[in-house]
């Protein structure tokens, strides 16, 4: 018999403030994030079940695309980047970068994947897969004497490079 630590579990209401949310699963399979109550702002660590409402995802914000990294805030923008990189159009910065694709409405449409970069710009990003990209990626960077920075990118182009593709992408705020 599985005790209540191994099994998953769904919370469909907060409980805090018992507004209902779309279907969180703690303990399950998929890509675990931290979600918040738009309500109350308590948090949960789960994925957001398949078949959650969709009517309902306006009641959680999504605090973190990369878990491993929530403990490190930023509020960097692209001004923030412009200004670090003034001096330099394009930074050629080759790293493994961790992505998630988003849907419309820049919720995680999916597992973590990884893409390696190729230069980047105070306002956007190449990047290189072995899978062609499309829509909107949440991508995590690491800059120096900043850190982790979590950005959202949309993808603008595409183009096949051998068996690679490389992609650019600009970047945009989650309003």
């Amino acid at each position: 018999m599985q005790s209540v630590a191994e099994r998953d579990f769904q919370i469909t209401q907060c409980v805090t403030c018992d507004q209902p949310l779309p279907t969180l699963v703690v303990g399950g399979s998929g890509p675990t994030r931290e979600w918040e109550c738009r309500n109350c702002g308590a948090t949960y660590l789960a994925s957001l079940a398949p078949s959650a409402p969709d009517h309902l995802r306006a009641a959680v914000k999504l605090s973190h695309y990369f878990l491993e990294y929530r403990a490190v805030e930023s509020t960097l923008c692209a001004k923030d980047l412009e200004r670090e990189l003034r001096r330099h159009p394009r930074r050629p910065v080759m790293m493994c970068v961790p992505a998630v694709e988003l849907d419309d409405e820049l919720f995680p449409a999916g597992e973590d994947f990884t893409v390696i970069s190729r230069n980047l710009s105070s306002s956007g990003i190449a990047i290189v897969h072995t899978h062609p990209l499309e829509g909107k990626l949440a991508v995590l960077i690491e800059l120096p004497e900043i850190g982790h920075v979590q950005l959202l990118v949309n993808i603008v182009r595409c183009k096949k490079v051998g068996q690679l593709y490389e992609m650019g992408g600009a970047f945009f705020d989650r309003r």
